[in-house]
């Protein structure tokens, strides 16, 4: 379990304060499979950082599994995020020079991860097995993020940030990346937290939290 209790969070811009979260409360439950309707440039990225203990400047607690995670050490924490974290980033994040197995081990073989998959099957999953030599720099838009997909499925993790995985993606694609998102966590059932602006993909999740007045709420 991931709970934050009465979150603040502000930044000082030209003197004044800004909140990006005011007396916030979030659960999150082994399995959960949540979407957060988020509209662009209203704290989304900071509320990331925050799960993932990126940003660790905020007021009150984030707890996992019971332990104040908020007590460990830059190194402790840098260490807990790489064994327990995987991330579908918005950008993909993928390392160009490299094949598309190399993108999906490094940070399996880096971290020594329990694997769910091996590269060659997690391919097969999300319809790339034939690209796996293939270098990034020759994907498509929507075979990168599905390369991006398996990377973030192929490992056992607590939890998976995805951050808008169907921006900028036309439709046949938006439709092949959030079946295979909804697919692979019904079959590892591990617990994902999706930030979306699109009422369409979050409407796939089990539970949808929207942010209002800079807090957020279950609806």
């Amino acid at each position: 379990m991931i709970e934050i209790q009465k979150l603040e969070k502000h930044f000082s811009v030209a003197g004044e304060r800004v909140d990006i979260f005011k007396d916030a409360d979030f659960n999150l439950w082994d399995g959960d499979f949540i979407a957060i309707v988020w509209p662009s440039w209203s704290g989304k990225s900071t509320f990331l950082n925050i799960l993932s203990w990126i940003d660790r400047e905020y007021t009150w607690s984030v707890t996992i599994d019971k332990n104040n995670i908020s007590k460990l050490s830059d190194a402790s924490m840098t260490r807990f995020r790489g064994q327990n974290i995987s991330y579908i980033f918005q950008n993909f994040k993928l390392i160009e020079n490299l094949t598309v197995k190399e993108n999906i081990d490094l940070i399996v073989d880096l971290n020594k991860l329990e694997r769910n998959f091996s590269t060659k099957e997690i391919l097969t999953i999300v319809g790339l097995e034939n690209k796996i030599n293939s270098y990034v720099y020759n994907l498509s838009w929507g075979e990168s993020q599905r390369v991006a997909i398996a990377r973030a499925f192929v490992w056992k993790t607590k939890l998976l940030l995805a951050d808008e995985p169907t921006w900028a993606l036309d439709i046949v694609n938006k439709k092949i990346v959030m079946e295979l998102i909804v697919r692979l966590q019904k079959q590892i059932w591990n617990t994902i937290v999706l930030i979306t602006h699109d009422d369409e993909v979050a409407e796939l999740a089990e539970k949808i939290y929207r942010v209002h007045d800079w807090k957020l709420e279950l609806t």
